[in-house]
């Protein structure tokens, strides 16, 4: 009976596993920041001299081919100071030649909640940068970046597999460097057409309860940055007029409000603020409201490169 038990319990879980073992492989395999990262780690064996964390804005605002030195851009949509911190805190030991830290502070940073340990991209974290997100000791299972989120990756099993949809393409940098496709590109960049889409991607909701614990977050990541000696640089991203028009004026104040503190407590910072230059930023440079497309990121990229390289001369 119990050799029955087995034999059919075999029978039954052997094709699910099998299935499983396809589903990861083929989600390894998709095109992906984290593993242009992972090879780009690889090539460079850890000698960084400069380190890009945020949210997607830096990852779309910053293509590190354009920075004079040696840069590894960690930004990843969705991608808090709590995971920024993490990140910084594993992988520091490991790059002894980092000089510089860019930090993105967008409008509503401090009032969006962290990623916490059941963040989607946690597995991912662990895969492809050893760094452990969960804060527990860690089993094989979380190496599993397909159960991390199934709708996520088959919809993109469809593009990439059936659809052939070969637009995520990667630069040696880990820089997507056809990322144009979006909503002012299907309406060919007509800025009244822009002006009336009826929703904006953005945070208005006050909380003073997330801002009091992002903020306290956010100074304890200046205060490591700055016992470790490393240069700091604080992104306020470009955004597109239909959003700063959409901002509620409470939190941009505070988050405003803590960067006068920064400025005054610690010496040496940079600020990068460049969130409402509507000159030197048009239309043409945005995927969307909020994300700049390649072109835009070589203009962001190349001030940034500017004020790293004053830092580091």
């Amino acid at each position: 009976m119990k050799q029955k038990f087995i034999k059919y319990s075999l029978f039954f879980f052997t094709p699910i596993v099998l299935v499983f073992c396809v589903m990861e492989l083929l989600t390894d395999h998709l095109p992906s920041k984290f593993k242009a990262n992972q090879n780009y780690i690889e090539k460079q064996k850890n000698k960084f001299e400069t380190l890009v964390l945020g949210s997607s804005q830096l990852m779309n605002g910053i293509n590190a081919e354009w920075i004079e030195s040696s840069t590894l851009n960690l930004a990843s949509g969705s991608q808090h100071h709590d995971t920024d911190l993490k990140l910084l805190k594993t992988l520091r030991p490991k790059f002894d030649n980092l000089k510089t830290v860019v930090i993105e502070l967008s409008y509503s940073h401090f009032e969006l909640p962290h990623n916490g340990t059941k963040f989607w991209k946690n597995p991912l974290y662990l895969k492809y940068y050893h760094v452990n997100m969960f804060e527990r000791k860690t089993y094989f299972k979380d190496k599993f970046i397909f159960l991390a989120n199934p709708p996520f990756f088959l919809k993109n099993f469809y593009n990439y597999y059936i659809e052939n949809d070969l637009y995520d393409k990667f630069n040696e940098f880990g820089f997507k460097t056809f990322n144009y496709s979006g909503v002012f590109k299907n309406l060919n960049y007509n800025e009244d057409e822009i002006y009336l889409i009826p929703q904006i991607d953005l945070n208005t909701v006050e909380d003073l309860s997330i801002f009091k614990k992002n903020t306290k977050l956010f100074f304890e990541l200046l205060d490591y940055l700055e016992h470790e000696k490393i240069n700091i640089i604080i992104c306020k991203a470009p955004m597109y007029k239909t959003f700063l028009s959409k901002r509620n004026p409470s939190i941009l104040k505070r988050r405003d409000s803590i960067l006068q503190v920064v400025s005054l407590k610690y010496f040496g910072i940079k600020i990068l603020d460049v969130e409402e230059d509507t000159l030197n930023f048009n239309v043409n440079d945005y995927i969307n409201h909020s994300h700049l497309n390649p072109d835009g990121a070589k203009k962001f990229t190349l001030l940034l490169n500017e004020i790293i390289n004053n830092i580091e001369n």
